[in-house]
C-alpha cells in the first residue's frame, strides 16, 4: 500500500459522504456525527498502532480501516433513522458491500483487500471469530479497529452524560426510554466479567452499562491508558442512578480496572 493509495481513500470517502446531506436537521446531525467519529476513530488507530510500533504500511492499513469501518452507517441512517442493526441492517456487512459494488480497494493487493475488508466485517461482532486468531496479522487488525472504535465511542457517551439538562441524542441512546434500574441479564454479565448483550438493552441504564461492559473486550495497553487518561468511564459510571445494584457495579469496574492496571 503507497501513500497515494490511502490519499485517494480520504477523498473518495469525503466525496461519498457528501451526497447525505440532508435539510432535515435531525438527519444531518447524525451523518455529521458519523463523519467526525470516522476521523477520531482514524486518529485513535494511529495512536494504538504507534504503540504496537508497527510499520508505516500497516499504519496506513489501519487508517484504511478506520476511514472505511463505518461506512455503512451513512446509507444505514438515511434509508432506517435508526443505527441500531436489529432494527435496520448489519453496518458492517454494509460497509464491506459498498467498498465492494463501488470497488473501492480494486487498486490495492488482494492480501490487503481482504484484511481490510475482514476488520471492517468482525469490528462489531460480540466476539472475533476464533477461526480469525489463527491468522496474526489479520487477528491483530480485527483487535485494532475494536479498541479504537470503542475509545470514540465512550467519549461520545462520556460528554453527552456529562452535561446537565441537555438534551440526549435519542438515535444514539437506540431510542429506549428513561425508565428507572437496569436489566437483570445486562447486571449478571458484567458480574461475570462479559460484555452484555445489545438485545438485553431495555432502558437507557442498560445502554450506559452496556458500554461500560466493552472494558471486558479492550486488547492493547494503550487503549487502557487513553481511557484513564481522559476518564471517559468514571464519567459515565458517575451518570449511574443512585440505587442498590449501582454501587455493587461500580464496585466491580473499579476492581477490574485495579486488576488490569496492577
Amino acid at each position: 500500500m503507497q501513500k497515494e493509495d490511502l490519499d485517494f481513500f480520504r477523498k473518495w470517502f469525503f466525496e461519498y459522504v457528501t451526497q447525505f446531506s440532508s435539510p432535515d436537521l435531525f438527519i444531518q446531525e447524525n451523518i455529521e456525527l458519523k463523519i467526525e467519529h470516522t476521523g477520531r476513530v482514524c486518529g485513535n488507530i494511529l495512536l494504538l498502532a504507534k504503540s504496537e510500533k508497527i510499520s508505516e504500511n500497516d499504519c496506513m492499513l489501519a487508517e484504511t480501516i478506520a476511514l472505511f469501518h463505518d461506512l455503512g452507517r451513512f446509507e444505514q441512517f438515511m434509508k432506517y433513522k435508526t443505527f441500531k442493526d436489529s432494527e435496520s441492517e448489519n453496518h458492517a456487512f454494509l460497509s464491506v458491500k459498498i467498498l465492494n459494488k463501488e470497488k473501492v480497494l480494486s487498486r490495492l493487493s488482494k492480501e490487503e483487500k481482504g484484511l481490510i475488508l475482514k476488520s471492517i466485517e468482525c469490528h462489531n461482532m460480540m466476539e472475533i471469530p476464533q477461526s480469525i486468531e489463527k491468522h496474526s496479522k489479520l487477528y491483530f487488525f480485527c483487535r485494532l479497529i475494536r479498541d479504537a472504535d470503542k475509545i470514540d465511542i465512550l467519549r461520545l457517551a462520556s460528554e453527552e452524560y456529562s452535561e446537565e439538562n441537555r438534551s440526549l441524542n435519542p438515535a444514539l441512546e437506540l431510542y429506549l426510554p428513561d425508565t428507572g434500574g437496569y436489566s437483570e441479564p445486562i447486571v449478571s454479565e458484567i458480574l461475570n466479567n462479559r460484555m452484555a448483550k445489545i438485545a438485553d438493552m431495555k432502558n437507557r441504564n442498560d445502554v450506559k452499562l452496556l458500554r461500560l461492559s466493552w472494558v471486558f473486550d479492550i486488547n492493547f495497553p494503550a487503549t487502557y491508558s487513553l481511557l484513564r487518561e481522559y476518564g471517559y468511564l468514571e464519567t459515565i459510571m458517575s451518570s449511574l442512578p443512585e440505587i442498590k445494584e449501582t454501587s455493587l457495579l461500580r464496585r466491580h469496574f473499579e476492581n477490574y480496572l485495579s486488576s488490569i492496571n496492577s
